[in-house]
């Protein structure tokens, strides 16, 4: 009896794991087509998709970052943070040896619905100096947030986007005075509002591992810890299908296989 025990044990841990390790988000699959506006969810006008594709191949052109705006109808049940990163690494935004990367992320069903997690700034690695976390946030609250609460979604959208290139323009001394983005500039905080953010973040880290030390939850990161990463999951339509979107392309180039330490900021 006590064998059987041990094997409906194993069986049992076996098939969470299983569960686990596919149970990844049904993200967009990887664009054949390169662009800088990736709008499934047709929040974005054309006039603005086509600034942030100027934006984008200017950054791109002088520092080889890549700033990608995607648009989705719903991503479920999933925080947003975690689909973001997965989107991120499964696409490969940014060039490889320089993670220099950064994704814009929109679910229009919770942003249309007024809930929290509508929207994610993902940063790759090589960008968290220009974008830390808290810059990130304020992008987010003075930018995007503040034309999403007049109902300008695109216009909140463009913002965003502005100012992130901004930022990353600043890091590499990029001009673009063409695009009218210096009002963008988003400065750090403190360095006494970084102090009172990290004995806040380690205070909700000590709480988080005294509760959840022994009982990993999320819908794959157990996955990423027993298996290294995210894997090559097929990607697929979420409320429907990723459709196509209208305008042109950004110009010839190629994802470069960037990836992220999941830092960044949602709302």
């Amino acid at each position: 009896m006590r064998k059987f025990g041990k094997v409906f044990l194993l069986v049992t841990l076996f098939l969470l794991i299983f569960t686990d390790a596919f149970s990844a988000p049904n993200i967009p699959p990887k664009p054949s087509e390169y662009d800088y506006v990736y709008d499934y969810a047709g929040l974005v006008n054309q006039n603005d998709a086509n600034i942030i594709r100027s934006i984008g191949k200017a950054i791109e052109d002088a520092s080889g970052s890549q700033l990608i705006v995607v648009t989705v109808d719903d991503i479920g049940d999933y925080p947003i943070s975690d689909y973001a990163l997965y989107l991120f690494r499964n696409w490969g935004i940014g060039k490889k040896d320089k993670n220099n990367g950064v994704l814009l992320l929109v679910d229009k069903k919770r942003l249309l619905e007024g809930k929290s997690g509508k929207v994610f700034i993902s940063i790759g690695y090589g960008l968290e100096g220009a974008i830390p976390d808290s810059v990130a946030g304020r992008i987010l609250d003075d930018y995007v947030l503040s034309k999403w609460e007049k109902k300008d979604y695109s216009g909140g959208i463009l913002d965003g986007y502005k100012a992130i290139a901004a930022s990353v323009a600043k890091e590499y001394n990029i001009d673009l005075n063409n695009f009218n983005t210096d009002d963008y500039v988003v400065k750090s905080r403190s360095k006494k509002d970084n102090i009172g953010n990290i004995i806040t973040a380690i205070v909700l880290l000590i709480i988080a591992f005294s509760i959840f030390g022994n009982h990993r939850r999320g819908p794959f990161r157990r996955y990423w810890w027993w298996g290294g990463g995210p894997g090559g999951f097929g990607g697929g339509g979420v409320g429907g299908g990723f459709g196509g979107f209208g305008g042109s392309g950004g110009g010839g180039g190629s994802f470069g296989g960037g990836s992220t330490g999941g830092g960044g900021a949602g709302r």
